[in-house]
């Protein structure tokens, strides 16, 4: 199955199963920053990434990088649909382009207590709301 038929089949899901379906693409942005945190860990086992945002041109925009010691994972998941469903929304409404490279799933590490991935394709909680353009007071 490709990408996008698996990501419109588990928007489908999430689409039936959500809480999520009355907020905005910002809302969802920062319950994505707050789920996630700083990505706290006590190893590096307990770090893990998740693809996000769904390029114009196919597959995802990064990998968000979180731990699975201090944030729930069923629910970034959630997120994280709800999430990719109105990014591909918004790059319909706004005839958005993307480049065709593909996003690569980063290494990552614990440094300093924190899960931290390598390279361009690495976020972290702040990463979304940056991509969005969104500055919390």
């Amino acid at each position: 199955m490709t990408f996008s038929a698996t990501m419109l089949l588990l928007l489908g899901c999430a689409r039936e199963n959500s809480d999520l379906q009355n907020h905005t693409l910002e809302e969802i942005a920062i319950m994505i920053y707050n789920e996630v945190g700083n990505a706290e860990a006590d190893s590096a086992d307990r770090c893990d990434i998740i693809p996000i945002g769904v390029k114009p041109a196919g597959g995802p925009w990064a990998f968000l990088v979180f731990s699975t010691e201090y944030t729930d994972k069923e629910r970034l998941e959630e997120l994280v649909l709800r999430y990719n469903e109105l990014d591909m929304e918004r790059n319909q409404r706004d005839g958005r382009m993307s480049t065709a490279d593909i996003a690569t799933e980063p290494n990552v590490t614990l440094q300093n207590g924190r899960c931290v991935g390598d390279g361009h394709y690495a976020w972290n909680s702040q990463d979304v709301l940056d991509f969005n353009n969104i500055e919390l007071d």
